[in-house]
């Protein structure tokens, strides 16, 4: 899973098909370099890469799982930390720039201990993360032409749990470039979120999501991605006044929030 920019300015998260070889974790950073082919790869999905072509880096990772990763030129994208991390074998990650230790990026950014994935996309609001009693949900909206599911970071008063984070999806995203894929004045009933299933119980005003194609599959895919990211699910139901909604359309859980078509692709 490699994480990209696209051009509204939001880092999300990609699975591609790469040839295994050693050294895994740094062949997986040279996809987000911007090379020719890397550059059009990623474009034909509305993506960016993250590394200017060139860019000379290193990585090591020791025993306790915290990779060392050396830069030289360049200040590192919250997209490389969150792309290395992906990797079971990696539990943070240290920046180096041009094999020394520093205290801070040339934009800002403070490394003096190594770093774990950054929140994504955090929308602006008067709550702020050093809040007492505030949580962070993850909700995941679709992009304005609906080719990209995106990862949203939305700081909260009203708890973690699954009612607060669907009521949150389906008030809709605060930037104007992601897409709310709940009809107006949809309201939700009741959620929960049990041994791996997941129930959403929406008034009516859903229904009409069926009018306008693919909404209603697009709807199931944000609140499967929304509720995955609370505890992983294997099952979501979406009931509207109490009775199972009937999808146009089969829909299927989604493996992966994003994906390119091919291998290598």
């Amino acid at each position: 899973v490699l994480y990209y920019a696209t051009d509204d300015g939001f880092v999300v998260p990609v699975m591609k098909m790469i040839p295994w070889e050693e050294g895994i974790g740094k062949a997986a950073l040279g996809y987000l370099m911007d090379t020719d082919a890397n550059r059009a790869s990623a474009a034909l999905m509305g993506l960016k890469t993250v590394i200017p072509e060139g860019t000379e880096l290193s990585l090591r990772i020791d025993s306790e799982g915290e990779a060392t990763l050396d830069f030289s030129g360049f200040t590192p994208h919250a997209s490389v930390v969150n792309t290395l991390a992906e990797f079971s074998s990696i539990n943070s990650v240290r920046i180096t720039l041009d094999g020394q230790k520093v205290s801070t990026l040339p934009n800002g950014t403070n490394v003096k201990q190594a770093m774990t994935p950054f929140a994504l996309n955090t929308e602006d609001g008067e709550i702020s993360a050093g809040t007492e009693g505030v949580t962070a949900l993850t909700l995941y909206f679709p992009n304005r032409s609906a080719s990209l599911n995106v990862p949203v970071t939305r700081y909260t008063e009203e708890g973690s749990g699954i009612e607060t984070a669907m009521r949150a999806l389906i008030k809709g995203p605060e930037n104007a470039a992601l897409r709310c894929c709940f009809p107006e004045g949809t309201e939700l009933i009741s959620a929960d979120l049990f041994d791996g299933v997941a129930t959403v119980n929406v008034s009516a005003e859903f229904l009409s999501a069926q009018y306008t194609e693919g909404l209603d599959a697009a709807a199931y895919t944000t609140m499967y991605l929304t509720a995955s990211a609370l505890e992983p699910i294997y099952e979501l139901n979406i009931l509207v006044e109490g009775e199972p909604y009937e999808f146009n359309a089969a829909v299927s859980a989604p493996l992966y929030v994003n994906e390119f078509a091919s291998l290598g692709g």
